[in-house]
């Protein structure tokens, strides 16, 4: 794990404003920091609150990774300086991010109408929960109400009388920050093409959907007949599942494809059991007792050295901190060191340009009137907003 400060990225010559917020709309940023486009971070005076009560957001500082890669500036948009100083960023920007509730930055004279009018090629995104419109568009929520109502949660339920397990921040990141990001950047491709920007309405409640589509096209055609757990690849099957080893580690199995499924077999020494002769659904019970009797036998980490040069298609499940220092992560540098802390790394990779930190977290996080400099505002200008107070 090493510091890679002299990274450029794809999208080098982008340019792209952001105004603070927490969960998708800043992990999408960062996405998009990470490949190279250059971002300014327009925050609350007194900084934006922390994601985690127990912290608060200076004590963040080297850990808030999803503020790496781009300057922040605070700044009072409820004032008319404020607000001119965003309009003129916005008027050097090819697009916009903001996570607010639908009408916020519209109440600040923000919204898309004058921000078009700054600048007609710009892509605007807005990145919420239920989208601009709809009975629940003005209400609050969280990453669970989103995936709970767009189906996607009830992927994870047992049976009608169980709580479903809750994946984290799948809808916040992958249908939210993710969706966004893709969406932002299909409108500066198009409004690079045709001279004219566009808003994007990127909702966490439609991009959850999304997400389970390959699984929705299966249920439709009655292939995902049955609660979670139950079926093809989601555990309902002996070779896609986790099984617990000898010493409390697990492993994952996701021996989908015949030939895979053999090694598998082949390896545990299960080939020649007459159940695993055929595919009755009767007896599939009954194969992942065999099955998980004999990952019970050895710990984890001697399964996973046994398949680990094989197509079974078994890997250990591994902890967070465990995951930086695996042998795959460790050739591929999957996790990266800033300041003595190991973050994931930007991707994904590209062959003809290098991604990396630019700017690191800590230093990411703190405001920085100065950033104004590279967006054409002279240094007296910046004095003057500094003084005011419309910036700090």
């Amino acid at each position: 794990m090493s510091e890679t400060r002299d990274a450029t990225g794809p999208l080098a010559g982008v340019r792209i404003v952001e105004f603070a917020g927490l969960g998708p709309a800043p992990f999408g940023a960062m996405m998009l920091a990470d490949l190279g486009a250059e971002m300014i971070r327009l925050d609350r005076p007194g900084g934006y609150p922390s994601p985690d009560p127990s912290l608060d957001f200076e004590g963040l500082g080297r850990f808030s990774f999803y503020n790496r890669n781009r300057r922040t500036l605070r700044v009072d948009l409820k004032s008319e300086r404020g607000r001119a100083t965003a309009l003129r960023l916005v008027g050097k920007a090819d697009a916009l991010i903001e996570g607010f509730r639908p009408g916020v930055m519209e109440k600040l004279g923000l919204g898309p109408a004058p921000c078009l009018a700054a600048n007609p090629r710009l892509v605007y995104a807005r990145m919420t929960g239920w989208g601009q419109q709809g009975p629940l568009a003005p209400t609050a929520g969280h990453d669970l109400n989103y995936i709970g109502l767009s189906g996607a949660l009830g992927l994870f339920a047992p049976d009608p009388e169980h709580r479903p397990a809750i994946p984290p921040l799948v809808g916040d990141m992958g249908g939210g920050g993710l969706y966004m990001a893709f969406g932002l950047l299909a409108g500066v491709i198009a409004a690079r093409a045709t001279g004219k920007g566009t808003v994007v309405d990127a909702a966490i409640v439609d991009g959850s959907a999304l997400l389970y589509a390959t699984l929705k096209s299966l249920h439709k055609a009655g292939a995902w007949p049955n609660l979670a757990g139950r079926n093809s690849v989601d555990g309902g099957r002996h070779f896609y599942g986790v099984y617990a080893c000898r010493d409390g580690g697990l492993v994952s199995v996701g021996a989908i494809e015949p030939a895979f499924r053999k090694v598998l077999l082949t390896t545990l020494g299960l080939i020649g059991d007459p159940v695993f002769a055929n595919d009755d659904p009767a007896c599939e019970a009954e194969r992942r007792r065999r099955v998980a009797a004999v990952f019970a036998q050895k710990t984890r980490d001697e399964w996973a050295a046994i398949f680990a040069a094989t197509d079974g298609c078994v890997a250990p499940v591994l902890s967070m901190d465990e995951a930086e220092r695996h042998p795959q992560a460790v050739a591929r540098a999957a996790f990266v060191e800033v300041d003595g802390v190991a973050q994931p790394a930007p991707g994904p990779r590209f062959s003809a340009q290098r991604t990396g930190i630019r700017i690191a977290p800590a230093e990411a996080s703190r405001s920085d009137p100065q950033a104004l400099a590279a967006w054409g505002f002279a240094a007296d200008e910046i004095a003057a907003l500094t003084d005011a107070g419309v910036v700090s």
